[in-house]
């Protein structure tokens, strides 16, 4: 029923192709892990920046940097790990973070501003109901422009990291 035909193994003997899927898809996954914790620390960089009022693309070369850095950590053992399937985990896990980091810069100035009039929700009520808020408030424009600004100065502060790592 679209199912692949289930093949027999000798005991003690692998399939070449098993294996190599197998550990294609492990390889896969320790570069997406080494991807997403070697965003972290530039995406602290982000929220601080854009708290304060700063887009720079400084945090998107950092961000993209460390997670090429932390990506070839966890997969320097494999032969099989490209430069290519390297940049595209790491473009993926950039996309994600600049909008986590833009969502979370956003929550907290609204709680801010609201706060400092007579409302107190918590952070999380802010993040949690982001895109109520920006319907009811009517900021969905201004949103999506300064998130189309940060995924500018993201990129090019990634062709910047590519260009680093490339060249040496």
């Amino acid at each position: 029923m679209g199912f692949e035909e289930e093949r027999s193994v000798p005991d003690g003997a692998l399939d070449e192709a098993t294996l190599t899927e197998q550990s294609t898809a492990v390889i896969i996954v320790k570069a997406v892990f080494g991807a997403m914790l070697g965003a972290i620390p530039s995406m602290f960089l982000w929220i601080v920046l854009g708290k304060v009022g700063y887009l720079a693309s400084i945090a998107g070369f950092f961000m993209f940097l460390g997670e090429l850095v932390a990506c070839d950590f966890f997969t320097k053992k494999s032969g099989q790990m490209n430069i290519e399937t390297a940049i595209v985990i790491c473009g993926i896990v950039t996309l994600i973070a600049v909008y986590f980091c833009e969502r979370v810069v956003w929550s907290w100035q609204m709680m801010d501003v609201f706060n400092s009039a007579e409302y107190s929700a918590g952070f999380f009520d802010y993040f949690l109901n982001f895109d109520d808020l920006l319907d009811y408030l009517e900021l969905n424009n201004s949103f999506n422009s300064s998130l189309i600004k940060s995924y500018i100065f993201a990129a090019i502060g990634a062709v910047g990291s590519v260009l680093k790592i490339t060249k040496n």
